[in-house]
């Protein structure tokens, strides 16, 4: 028609529609004359957008209205905001790069967190400071969520922790999620400067650090309202009860989509949980660990670890509580040989998890169902039933008034000579009686109603609910930290399959977020994972763990071994 492509194919659109229906379009009359001369006539006159303002009374309210439900907000909160993070952020360097090209900067420069350079939060919408100020935490997410901001990435990669951007890894920035490694640089800020000690040494108890369930917003008084309210909503709407609490949070994570799930994790195991690397204290220079080998080949190491500390042998029933998509199932029975059943309350994991054993050739030793773990210790079978529970980061499903009637159900099913090996994020005790009574990020969207215990409220639970005792733990929590960094990048470099299952910008912010967010607390030791095995009393088959081998520990590398493994590593 001459008019351009685009607005040729609109044109020919209109049309069809026209000619269809029969009802000419809003903005123009149908032409049925066939002159082409013909002007279009306006049906629907175009809007006056100078009304608004030449009317003195809607411009009146309308600029009240934007006054109080934004103008003042985001003054008021804003001020809010900076006075707290001028108090809290002592040392490194914040900067908030706002939209009319100011910079609002907080701390001292003075390395902290995981290097020297500065973190600068590019906020594009002001409502940042209403969103954080109201919700803490919680405010952050959903502002990040929201695109209100993103975390800008270095100009020289030299500038990063290697550990956390190996210096030979591709950026991961791009416009939808800013610097994803700069996330965890900001939170790394934030608990450097909250774990900075103090001028002078003053020993402390856990419960006069974190005295109340508010003290999470200490210091930003506005945000106590909003974490009460975001508490009240949790307690309420996300407890792990056995009639439909915990089906409903599973379902909220874990049937997502499969096909998401397999775009990050390793190809082998289908593990999500914490991998065991390869891995040596960083040389003098460098913090934490350096690792080496692929997930597929720690997911496969971790696995194993599991299955030995449990002493499995071939024959024995295992029960596998929350067996997610199958592997470590699937490698107890093709290792051991062993009769397996894995109870979930996913339904998507168990027809993924079924279709691998097929696949493997192992049907015949396994079996999958979906029911809750309290369901299925009360069967009358099941008492006594099992010479293995192997239970890989599930506890933190259960949350933390349910802890005692998880141990209630391994004491059920487990034989009297029985083994319990438990994978579990843990929280430490001086943080975690204010963490269990407020919310985060985590327990609110990623997994709802869930709890990372500590390691005094599982004992405990043992305790009260069993006689199930302590025998053996390992921690493996910088591990994790490494096992996120491979799942985030993973999953961003298959952003654009993620974007044809559905998924959108905000999802994809969610999940960077989720992925950068837990590999802070790891990588800091915020959080832990621990390997905990619990057995009764007396119980012979844990003699191995008193082995010389198991409890001495390993003389270090020196300093040229670590250079030589490293060289290995390259």
């Amino acid at each position: 028609q001459g008019h351009g492509f685009h607005e040729d194919g609109c044109r020919s659109g209109f049309q069809v529609a026209t000619e269809l229906t029969g009802i000419p379009l809003p903005w123009a009359s149908n032409n049925n004359n066939n002159d082409e001369t013909m002007e279009p006539i306006m049906l629907l006159p175009a809007p006056d957008l100078t009304l608004a303002a030449s009317n003195p009374k809607g411009g009146w309210v309308t600029s009240l209205y934007k006054t109080l439900t934004y103008t003042w907000p985001v003054a008021i909160c804003k001020k809010f905001i900076t006075s707290f993070l001028h108090i809290a952020i002592q040392k490194g360097r914040l900067n908030l790069k706002l939209n009319d090209g100011s910079i609002i900067g907080f701390g001292d420069g003075t390395p902290c967190g995981s290097d020297a350079s500065a973190v600068t939060l590019r906020v594009f919408n002001d409502w940042f400071f209403v969103k954080t100020a109201l919700e803490y935490d919680l405010g952050l997410a959903r502002s990040y969520m929201s695109g209100h901001f993103v975390v800008e990435g270095l100009e020289d990669p030299k500038e990063y922790d290697n550990v956390l951007r190996p210096i030979n890894l591709p950026d991961e920035t791009n416009t939808s999620i800013g610097d994803p490694v700069g996330i965890i640089r900001l939170f790394m800020l934030l608990i450097g400067n909250r774990d900075a000690p103090g001028p002078v040494h003053k020993p402390l108890k856990s419960s006069q650090i974190y005295s109340s369930a508010l003290s999470n917003a200490s210091g930003l008084v506005i945000s106590k309202i909003g974490s009460f309210l975001n508490y009240l909503f949790f307690t309420l709407t996300m407890d792990n009860s056995e009639r439909g609490g915990s089906l409903k949070n599973i379902h909220a994570h874990y049937d997502l989509s499969n096909d998401l799930f397999t775009s990050f994790l390793d190809k082998e195991t289908l593990m999500y949980s914490c991998a065991v690397f390869d891995a040596v204290k960083a040389p003098p220079g460098q913090t934490g660990m350096v690792f080496r080998g692929t997930l597929e080949e720690a997911q496969i190491r971790k696995v194993d670890n599991l299955l030995d500390r449990a002493q499995l042998e071939p024959g024995m029933r295992l029960l596998d509580i929350g067996f997610g998509w199958g592997g470590l199932s699937i490698q107890a029975a093709k290792k051991y040989g062993c009769k397996v059943h894995g109870i979930t309350l996913s339904v998507e994991q168990k027809a993924l998890a079924e279709e691998r054993v097929k696949q493997e050739g192992v049907g015949d030793l396994i079996t999958f169902e979906v029911v809750d773990y309290r369901t299925f210790a009360r069967r009358t079978e099941n008492v006594g039933a099992f010479d293995r529970v192997v239970s890989c980061e599930m506890i933190e499903a259960v949350g933390h008034n349910h802890l005692g009637e998880f141990f209630w159900v391994v004491e059920q099913v487990l034989k009297s000579d029985g083994i319990l090996v438990m994978q579990a994020i843990t929280t430490p005790e001086s943080r975690y009686e204010n963490y269990r009574t407020t919310t985060d990020f985590i327990n609110t969207i990623i997994f709802p109603g869930g709890c990372a215990p500590s390691l005094h409220s599982l004992v405990d639970a043992a305790y009260q609910q069993s006689t199930l005792t302590l025998e053996h733990i390992d921690n493996i929590g910088l591990h994790y930290a490494r096992t996120l960094a491979e799942w985030r990048r993973r999953f961003n470099a298959n952003e654009s399959f993620v974007r044809k299952l559905g998924f959108d910008d905000v999802f994809l912010r969610v999940w960077n977020y989720y992925l950068t967010y837990c590999e802070a607390g790891f990588h800091s030791q915020t959080v832990n994972c621990l390997v905990l095995v619990f057995a009764r009393q007396g119980c012979n088959a844990l003699v191995p763990l008193c082995e010389t081998r198991s409890v001495s520990q390993a003389k270090s590398l020196t300093e040229s071994e670590v250079q030589h493994w490293l060289n290995e590593s390259d």
